[in-house]
């Protein structure tokens, strides 16, 4: 008879833990109803890869700074005009625009709920398997501007190549100066047909000018971001003024 007192060490090493944790569990229950050999291991197969595929969904959560509570399930379409339940639902199931590095761009006034869409189709990208990293624009912004000081700006941009997709939100609160326009320019450009991003704006392209520092870099950084990409254009009321009205009354 083979002898499994190794067993145990040697699936530690392998990093099989959930094989370490059941197969002898399982072993009882494969030889009380004779299961088949390839049908045991597949079972431990199977328990290893749900495992792994958890625990992966929890990392890429942790890393992502998603705002929390933002699910497709808790947007009202009722009181937002420009984007249907189906696009939406279109856009967090079908991730081929993902795969071509398709950019996906929102706009709309404050209060509209651009943030919480962006941030729902984060959420289903992860589920997916996808990674997405949040980022508040100015934050963003300033976290590039350092590492230029720094003369690493490249090394921050190609930590960020980890995440399929970048969520940018409220663009239009960047400051236009010549060292916020440079590093969100080259962002762009780094990512162009790479990989997707995801760019929430209170401001229509038209007055991007007030951005970037010259014409010329709008008309690049746009003509960039739009060459593959969906564009959403929201309108409605605001969600918070209408939460500040109600509880008033």
């Amino acid at each position: 008879m083979t002898n499994t007192a190794s067993l145990p060490l040697m699936l530690k090493s392998l990093r099989l833990s959930e094989f370490r944790l059941h197969w002898e569990s399982l072993a009882e229950k494969a030889l009380h109803e004779q299961w088949r050999p390839e049908h045991y291991l597949s079972e431990l197969c199977h328990m290893e890869l749900s495992s792994r595929t958890d625990k992966r969904q929890l990392r890429y959560l942790k890393e992502s700074n998603l705002p929390s509570g933002k699910h497709v399930g808790g947007f009202d379409f009722n009181v937002i005009e420009g984007l249907t339940k189906a696009r939406l639902h279109e856009l967090a199931d079908n991730h081929e625009w993902v795969k071509h590095a398709t950019n996906l761009l929102l706009f709309g006034a404050s209060g509209v709920g651009k943030t919480h869409l962006a941030s729902a189709l984060g959420y289903s990208l992860i589920e997916a398997g996808t990674r997405v990293k949040f980022y508040a624009a100015t934050a963003l912004v300033q976290h590039l501007q350092e590492a230029k000081q720094h003369l690493k700006l490249q090394d921050a941009l190609n930590k960020l190549d980890k995440y399929q997709v970048l969520i940018i939100d409220d663009i239009g609160y960047v400051k236009k100066t010549e060292q916020e326009t440079s590093v969100l320019f080259e962002l762009i450009a780094h990512r162009y047909e790479r990989f997707s991003l995801i760019i929430t704006s209170n401001q229509s392209f038209e007055d991007w000018d007030a951005l970037f520092t010259d014409t010329t870099m709008t008309v690049a950084a746009i003509d960039r971001l739009v060459h593959h990409s969906h564009i959403i254009q929201l309108e409605g009321e605001s969600y918070r003024r209408k939460a500040a009205i109600k509880q008033e009354e």
